[in-house]
């Protein structure tokens, strides 16, 4: 039987963690930054856990479990 493929859309939005928690990036940092402060654009780059209903969903569809 083939290999599961992982979502590749899901594996680059979501980073799964060493100790198996599920973090997400925020968006709108990529473009259009120019009326944003320097605070708001730092923000969005930090990571967030998500919530623990998630996770088994979206360890799935990254194929971590």
């Amino acid at each position: 039987m083939a290999k599961q493929k992982s979502h590749r859309s899901a594996r680059d939005r979501v980073k799964v963690t060493g100790g198996g928690k599920v973090m997400a990036f925020r968006a709108g940092k990529r473009h259009l930054n120019v009326g944003k402060s320097g605070s708001e654009i730092r923000g969005k780059g930090r990571g967030f856990v998500l919530a623990k209903t998630e996770w088994a969903r979206l360890k799935k569809l990254v194929g971590e479990g």
